[in-house]
């Protein structure tokens, strides 16, 4: 049977299921749960330099959205499908929809807080739109289609005096689009009658012997091209008059701009580079060109690859121009001589030793520079943080350096007045974001950098996200949501005394009824033999208490902490469908936290963590919140591998769901996409795998850590969810065909066209999978209505 028919069969089958059961009253509509107005994954939140108007973008998802591409064919980023741009007048109170049709993105203030300029695709592709606010109308300033990015960093730029917007266009030629064009077919697809089309892939000696005409950049290099190659151009607000300032053929290859303070120098960081067909790393370059055009230089070479992509790598002077940027764990400042162009780089900090790869800002006065320091990886998952800060004179003065209590706090971020400058209310103190270890509480700690005091501003389970203050130190603007509390902007004062709404982006959440959290700690066994501490979250449904044993349903992703979704509005989703529709229709939901072993160590995942996660569930089961002879177990993606590892493990679950899950090591090691790039290879052996090496060093471990050669120890019933145009469908393919071949209780629900991530998927597909779970859940668990 084909691939397509089994999936069709399957799918038929699976739509006969028994009769569903009914909803408890107050329990979140599937409809609704997969219908919501949301801030974008990477969202851009604009405020006026007189801080009196706010813009900000959200989106529903079309019913019919398929979001399993990165970008539709227009060029638009398939995450930004359904959003729209809204401004708030703080003066009038009014909140306008600015959006002209199509999908709106990426709002920027002019510098007289006059005009907004943004993204929009309702001519067609990605183009650069403004709206006027004393007239209230929006216009297109250019048919120049713009090369939209997957993150924040592509937005448009303007000039000092407001005369000039600076955008990333989309390329002529091989990359002018993120899709491969209808004239031009993708590697893999059929060709014609006739056709010898051929790609010819090379290694070792051959590639050395391999003719020019048949070589060809290595995969993930050409992905990337596709995805962020764009020509740097300014466009004239009042005539719409488009200039190239650096072409997509200069060098380095341009992707996301900058100014600097005067106006006179823009700059920009590369496409990510990929050396190898296998490179596992991708630094960016760093250049400069005057923004009149001219021939770029070239800063800094391979810059790392930060957390954010395109935000933290370097900073320019609040208003001279010069810019620090960190490279080789330093800290490097560029003076600018308009005439000469810039100087050499030079180091600042050196007494500090290395520092760690966080952002590096202005203070408010213009004469330092915070960074962070004493770098560590807290569970060596390159995910480097510091453990203390200073603040590094520009004039070579002895460096403030205070620390963190890292056995209390975990650093989040340094909050920021704009992208150049940190947020000093009182010109002295640095404000950061941490989370507290035992609680995972967030809080806004105030430091002092010359005696180190803090002061607590703000603490609570709740999340604060895209905080900035526009320019100004009096007041912030972010996101705020908790676990009753749907996400939503708010202006804060510097003392963060009180919180004034700002958005009202989903009034239909207003009514939904959500439990309490609690946050418990737990001993558990480590990779390297020694114990630590897990946080691990309960999250019970209205009403229900500690004592009343419910049936649960853990959530996990190996390698986090799950106890963070605590959190936020309704327990988050960590199986990529709303945590809110389990705990409203009576069980609770544990969020555990799994922390493997280190990345690039060879390590035995599948023990590990089966070894982290049972002692917080028996311990839960002993405090009485949970009952520990009914639970099931879910995860997504690693979070799937990690349900089939687990249940091949230990028979302690009556039910489990694996979404989109990887089981195969070797057999997913060799496979290559459409565009020949190899993914698994680096997942394998230097990501969450954590094989360490390639199959032929290692092959035992790599069958010992693969669910599918341990589907024989599987007795739990499992339902495996999967999109058959997701990478890793054959998988969940493979890990079914060897459960019914040993006549093993299971499920595969196989849908047609949609990708790895379910909130993505069209709404009818996602809709049938949420209740797909929950009847398969109900048959296996039981239910507990919550308490009154």
């Amino acid at each position: 049977m084909s691939r397509s028919s089994l999936g069709a069969a399957l799918l038929l089958t699976a739509r006969v299921a028994s009769a569903q059961q009914p909803d408890p009253p107050g329990a979140l509509p599937y409809d609704l749960a997969f219908d919501l107005h949301q801030f974008l994954s990477s969202t851009a939140v604009a405020v006026s330099a007189d801080g009196k108007r706010i813009a900000w973008d959200v989106r529903r998802p079309p019913a019919d959205s398929n979001l399993n591409a990165r970008f539709l064919s227009n060029g638009t980023p398939t995450s930004v499908v359904g959003s729209r741009i809204s401004i708030t007048d703080r003066g009038s109170g009014r909140t306008l929809d600015v959006c002209p049709g199509g999908n709106c993105w990426r709002p920027a203030w002019s510098p007289d807080g006059a005009t907004l300029a943004f993204y929009s695709d309702s001519g067609g592709p990605p183009q650069l739109w403004v709206y006027e606010f004393a007239r209230g109308r929006a216009r297109r300033l250019s048919d120049r289609a713009v090369k939209a990015k997957l993150w924040t960093g592509d937005e448009p730029r303007w000039s000092p005096d407001g005369r000039l917007i600076y955008v990333p266009l989309a390329p002529d030629g091989e990359y002018r689009s993120p899709v491969a064009p209808a004239d031009r077919p993708t590697a893999m697809a059929s060709p014609a009658p006739g056709d010898a089309r051929v790609t010819v892939l090379a290694s070792g000696s051959e590639l050395k012997a391999q003719p020019a005409e048949e070589k060809r950049p290595a995969p993930w290099a050409a992905h990337f091209a596709r995805e962020n190659l764009a020509p740097l151009a300014s466009v004239e607000l009042r005539t719409g008059r488009v200039s190239v300032i650096v072409p997509a053929e200069a060098t380095p290859k341009p992707s996301v701009l900058r100014l600097s303070a005067s106006g006179r120098w823009l700059s920009y960081l590369s496409v990510f580079k990929f050396l190898t067909d296998t490179s596992q790393t991708s630094p960016m370059d760093l250049a400069v060109v005057r923004a009149s055009g001219g021939t770029p230089w070239t800063l800094a070479e391979n810059l790392p690859l930060l957390s954010d992509y395109h935000g933290m790598n370097y900073a320019w002077h609040p208003t001279q121009d010069r810019l620090v940027y960190l490279n080789d764990k330093a800290l490097w400042l560029v003076d600018f001589d308009s005439a000469a162009g810039p100087t050499p780089p030079r180091r600042l900090g050196g007494s500090l030793g290395e520092l760690a790869p966080t952002v590096n800002w202005f203070t408010r006065d213009g004469k330092a520079v915070v960074v962070g320091v004493d770098p560590w990886d807290d569970k060596d998952y390159r995910d480097i943080r510091p453990r203390g800060f200073a603040v590094v004179p520009l004039d070579g003065a002895t460096p403030l350096r205070f620390a963190l209590d890292d056995s209390l706090w975990l650093f989040r971020s340094i909050v920021k007045a704009d992208e150049r400058t940190v947020w000093q209310p009182d010109g002295a103190s640095i404000t950061l974001e941490l989370e507290e270890r035992a609680t995972g509480q967030r809080a806004i700690v105030r430091f002092d950098p010359a005696s180190g005091k803090k002061t607590v501003l703000w603490k609570g389970l709740a999340r604060l996200d895209h905080l900035t203050g526009g320019g100004s130190h009096e007041f912030l603007v972010g996101s705020y949501e908790d676990l009753g509390t749907p996400p939503n902007l708010y202006r804060f004062p510097a003392d963060f005394s009180t919180k004034e709404r700002v958005s009202h982006i989903e009034p239909r959440l207003d009514g939904v009824s959500v439990g309490t959290a609690e946050v418990v700690e737990t001993t558990v066994p480590m990779y390297d033999g020694t114990l630590g501490k897990a946080r691990t979250a309960v999250l019970l449904p209205a009403g229900a208490k500690r004592g009343d044993k419910l049936p649960a349903i853990v959530m996990m992703y190996p390698g986090s902490d799950a106890s963070r979704q605590a959190a936020e509005f309704g327990g988050g989703s960590d199986v990529t469908v709303p945590t809110a529709l389990f705990t409203s229709r009576g069980w609770a939901v544990v969020l555990a936290s799994l922390p493997l072993g280190p990345n690039k160590e060879a390590g035995n995942p599948m023990q590990e963590m089966t070894d982290l996660l049972l002692p917080q569930l028996y311990r839960l089961a002993e405090l009485g919140y949970i009952d520990g002879g009914r639970m099931a177990l879910a995860g997504q993606s690693f979070g799937g591998y990690a349900t089939a590892a687990i249940i091949s493990r230990t028979n302690i679950f009556r039910a489990a769901v694996a979404v989109s899950g990887i089981y195969d090591l070797p057999g997913t090691y060799g496979h290559m996409d459409q565009n020949f790039a190899s993914f698994w290879i680096g997942w394998n052996e230097g990501g969450q795998a954590r094989m360490g090496t390639h199959p032929w060093a290692s092959f035992k471990r790599y069958i010992d850590n693969s669910p599918y050669y341990q589907a024989d120890k599987i007795f739990t019933p499992l339902l495996i969810v999967h999109g058959s145009d997701d990478l890793s469908y054959d998988d969940g393919q493979k890990l079914f065909t060897a459960l019914r071949r040993l006549d093993r209780p299971a499920q595969f629900a196989s849908y047609k066209g949609q990708g790895h991530v379910i909130s993505e998927w069209n709404r009818a597909a996602a809709v049938d999978a949420a209740r797909r779970m929950v009847e398969f859940y109900r048959r296996n668990l039981g239910t507990a209505q919550a308490r009154e």
